[in-house]
């Protein structure tokens, strides 16, 4: 909460009108800045006004009105409300100003541009739009971001952080578990991939930035949608190999290949049955999986 006030001035003014609505104490009103800030907690004591005071609350028969200024920050406000017009009907309601774009205040509220100001923005990577696109699945771009930031607490990490864990991989048993293993290096891995080599890729991608590069070099008429296709088939791969990993090691259960392909394949298919048919389009997404995937193989 007392970061949330602390933010508020940077971000948002008011305007008195009438004074019925502004808060006296944490609104920004005066060009003092929020006066609860301003007096702390001996404030409502200095000047005699509850915590939950209106600004129209210090105002009586027309005029401002404080007892007699005992601190240096009283006598300051006083000196700073001498040339502040007195709330009054006349003046309509009690308005609200946002930070803009260009730095001033404006009677709009912008959550992008709220963001933009709260944030500290970072260089662009080259693999968000791998991760984040509208047809995405959010539970497999969620762990398709861990593994691009090599976040997910594989083997490897485990032994890194002291931990006393096997280092083998469990669907393979063949090599420490890391994340290019997990994903690519696999034979358990190799296999689901080569189910998805012939039309579109020729190869496997070796590694994660692999991946990204080949999603990008997609020549050909639909490479629009092979791109989505594409980048949906790695993101469920991904998001099933972590899951296959983690039921074998903690559920001690396991799926074969053939069972695994299938799981993959129906989720790809289930998630492009949701997408409405493009009229610009030649082909639907599904109709293009169906050639991404060859029935034969």
């Amino acid at each position: 909460m007392l970061q949330l006030k602390n933010l508020i001035p940077q971000f948002l003014r008011c305007t008195v009108g009438d004074g019925q609505y502004a808060s006296f104490w944490y609104d920004y009103w005066t060009e003092l800045g929020p006066l609860s800030i301003m007096f702390g907690s001996s404030g409502t004591r200095q000047l005699q006004i509850p915590i939950s005071a209106s600004v129209s609350e210090a105002v009586v028969n027309g005029n401002w009105f404080f007892p007699s200024a005992r601190s240096e920050e009283a006598v300051t406000l006083q000196v700073v409300l001498s040339t502040t017009s007195v709330p009054s009907p006349s003046n309509g309601s009690d308005t609200y100003r946002w930070r803009g774009q260009s730095g001033g205040f404006t009677s709009e509220f912008s959550t992008r541009v709220t963001w933009d100001r709260l944030r500290v923005t970072s260089p662009t990577v080259s693999w968000f739009e791998v991760v984040w696109f509208k047809e995405e699945i959010p539970r497999c771009s969620f762990i398709t971001w861990l593994s691009m930031l090599a976040r997910l607490p594989t083997r490897d990490r485990l032994l890194s952080w002291g931990l006393q864990v096997p280092n083998s991989y469990v669907l393979c048993a063949d090599g420490l578990e890391s994340h290019n293993h997990l994903f690519f290096d696999c034979p358990f891995a190799v296999q689901i991939w080569n189910k998805f080599c012939g039309r579109f890729i020729s190869l496997p991608p070796a590694h994660l930035q692999a991946s990204v590069l080949m999603s990008s070099q997609f020549q050909d008429p639909y490479s629009s949608q092979v791109k989505v296709i594409f980048k949906l088939i790695l993101q469920v791969i991904i998001y099933g190999l972590w899951r296959e990993r983690n039921a074998r090691i903690f559920r001690n259960v396991s799926l074969p290949p053939p069972a695994f392909f299938k799981l993959v394949d129906r989720s790809q298919r289930d998630r492009l049955l949701s997408f409405p048919r493009d009229p610009s389009q030649a082909h639907s997404l599904l109709e293009l999986y169906f050639w991404f995937v060859d029935p034969f193989s």
